[in-house]
């Protein structure tokens, strides 16, 4: 099985949804527009990770494109020396959608609480799966009031929610570009 085509099909599905989030803390909402780009795929799986490999440094929409139309395989993936810094990555992105689905965890991301890091993200969604949870970090998009996902790991040793200010999720709907669809999944802004 090609795991690599799995996360990658699973994220061209993203392609045509958007999901929006409206967040509260201490009095105030906040409004995220998440939304998806086949060029962040390259990121998120952590293809950048294989320096070894030239499709690290490869153009991204092209290494998304090559992966679908499986040229670039889990299997020629896996003969990187560093694999093993994102091997864990592939169960849970194969269920990226569902994990957006879920109403998860959302953090204001404050990068001086983690020093070591190099992420730049400006918040953090936590969510289960299976007996851990994974992190999705989220950036503002170069579109004014959209935001894209920045990066995807599972829970390691190190907790990325540590001392980071935690939002109140009010709202989120998931819209369905091609269709039309919308589906509120989350709502205690309407009065019942």
């Amino acid at each position: 099985m090609n795991e690599l085509y799995e996360c990658a099909h699973s994220y061209q599905r993203l392609l045509n949804v958007t999901y929006k989030i409206i967040l509260g803390r201490k009095g105030k909402l906040t409004e995220l527009f998440i939304i998806f780009d086949p060029s962040h795929f390259h990121h998120l799986i952590g293809l950048h990770k294989l320096v070894d490999l030239r499709i690290s440094r490869a153009n991204r929409e092209a290494v998304f494109r090559d992966v679908l139309n499986e040229k670039i395989t889990y299997n020629s993936v896996s003969q990187s020396n560093y694999f093993h810094i994102i091997h864990n990555r592939f169960s849970p992105f194969s269920n990226l959608e569902k994990l957006l689905d879920q109403n998860t965890l959302v953090f204001r991301y404050n990068r001086k609480s983690n020093p070591f890091s190099t992420i730049e993200a400006d918040y953090l969604l936590s969510t289960p799966y299976k007996e851990n949870d994974v992190y999705i970090f989220i950036a503002k998009s170069n579109c004014a009031g959209r935001y894209f996902c920045r990066s995807f790991f599972p829970k390691n040793e190190k907790d990325y929610t540590e001392s980071q200010p935690r939002y109140t999720m009010l709202y989120k709907e998931k819209h369905n570009l091609a269709t039309g669809e919308i589906i509120v999944q989350y709502d205690r802004i309407t009065p019942r």
